[in-house]
C-alpha cells in the first residue's frame, strides 16, 4: 500500500477487499440480510459468546471509505475488526459486523452515498441484528472509529436502542479544519524554505484536497461538520479514547469532544488518552507518520483493554 495520503480524512486506511479466514468464535456467526431505505441489501452477522442468556452486544463501525466486516487492509496484515470482535467475545459480549456498501454481500455504491445514508445503512443492520436470539436489545453499544465515531454519535441522538458509545478518532473539529492540519503534517518542507512559501505550498495543498472531497458526498458532509455541537447532544454512556500519536484527527480533538459532552449535562463520558497509539489503533511509534512502516499492524493491547473494560462495567 502506498503511502497514506490526505484524502483518506478521517479513516485513516482504505481497505483491501478480499476474502478472510473465518474469525475464531465461539458459536457460528449469525449471518443477516436486509435492505436499507435506499433498496441497498445490507449483509452482516452477529456473533455470539457461549454464556448463557440474552447477550450485550457491540456494532463495530469504520470510517471512510467501504470496508469489510474485517475492516481488512495492509495485505492482510490489518484487521481491527476482527482484534476487536474477538477481544469482545472472550469477555462474553456478542458483536454484529458487517460489510458496507458495494462490499462483500452488500450491494450499493458508496461513493455516491451521503452521510445520512451511510447512518441509514447501519439502522437497517441495527434493526436485524436486534432480532437475532441472543442478542439483548436493551444492551446494544456502538463502537465508531474517525467518520465511524461521527455516524455513532447521531444514532445514539436519534435511537431510543443505544446502550452507549465508545468513539476512537473521533473529529473534534470540521472535516476542513483536520484536512488542514493534516497537510501541514503531510506537505514537504524543502530546506531553506521560508515560512510564507511553507504556507502557500499548504495552502495550495489544501485547495486540492477540498476539491476531491466535495466530489464525495459523504466527505462533503464532513467539511463543515460542527464536532462539538454534535458531541453536546449525546447523553447516552460514551467512552472516548485518544491516540496520543494520532496525526490525522490530532489531539486534544476527542479531549474538547468529551469536555463538550459532559459540559453539556452527560455525566457519564470517560475519556482516555492512549501513549503510542495512533489513527490506526495499532502501536505508532511517536513521529511515524507513513503507516508502512509500522511493524505491527494489531490493534493496541491499549485499545482493546479500555474497550473491553469499559463495556463490561457497563453490564
Amino acid at each position: 500500500m502506498k503511502t497514506l495520503k490526505i484524502r483518506l480524512v478521517l479513516a485513516g486506511v482504505a481497505a483491501v477487499l478480499a476474502v478472510s479466514p473465518a474469525l475464531a468464535a465461539p458459536k457460528a456467526p449469525v449471518e443477516i440480510r436486509t435492505t436499507s431505505p435506499q433498496g441497498n441489501v445490507m449483509a452482516g452477522e452477529v456473533i455470539l459468546p457461549e454464556a448463557a442468556g440474552p447477550r450485550p452486544v457491540v456494532l463495530l463501525i469504520s470510517g471512510t471509505g467501504r470496508q469489510s466486516r474485517d475492516f481488512e487492509s495492509f495485505g492482510g496484515r490489518y484487521r481491527p475488526h476482527r482484534d476487536i470482535a474477538e477481544a469482545l467475545l472472550a469477555r462474553d459480549i456478542g458483536v454484529i459486523r458487517f460489510d458496507e456498501r458495494n462490499t462483500g454481500a452488500s450491494t450499493g455504491d458508496h461513493k455516491t452515498a451521503r452521510s445520512a445514508d451511510l447512518q441509514n445503512d447501519i439502522a437497517s443492520i441495527l434493526d436485524a441484528a436486534a432480532k437475532v436470539p441472543g442478542v439483548d436489545p436493551k444492551r446494544i453499544y456502538l463502537f465508531g472509529h474517525s467518520e465511524g465515531a461521527v455516524l455513532a454519535e447521531r444514532l445514539s441522538i436519534e435511537r431510543k436502542d443505544i446502550a452507549g458509545i465508545v468513539l476512537i478518532g473521533a473529529p473534534g473539529k470540521s472535516g476542513r479544519l483536520m484536512t488542514l492540519d493534516q497537510n501541514r503534517v503531510v506537505t514537504p518542507r524543502t530546506p531553506g524554505m521560508s515560512d510564507a512559501d511553507f504556507e502557500k505550498a499548504v495552502d495550495a495543498a489544501q485547495a486540492k484536497e477540498v476539491e476531491f472531497l466535495k466530489t464525495r458526498p459523504s466527505l462533503n458532509d464532513l467539511l463543515e461538520l460542527d464536532a462539538l455541537g454534535l458531541g453536546r447532544q449525546v447523553k447516552v454512556p460514551a467512552l472516548i479514547l485518544e491516540g496520543a500519536e494520532d496525526w490525522q484527527v490530532q489531539p486534544p480533538q476527542g479531549e474538547r469532544l468529551a469536555k463538550a459532552m459532559t459540559e453539556a449535562g452527560n455525566r457519564e463520558v470517560t475519556y482516555r488518552r492512549l501513549p503510542r497509539v495512533g489513527h490506526l489503533m495499532t502501536d505508532n511509534p511517536p513521529g511515524v507518520t507513513d503507516y508502512d512502516k509500522l511493524t505491527d499492524y494489531a490493534v493496541a493491547p491499549s485499545v482493546l483493554e479500555a474497550v473491553t473494560t469499559w463495556v463490561s462495567a457497563h453490564n
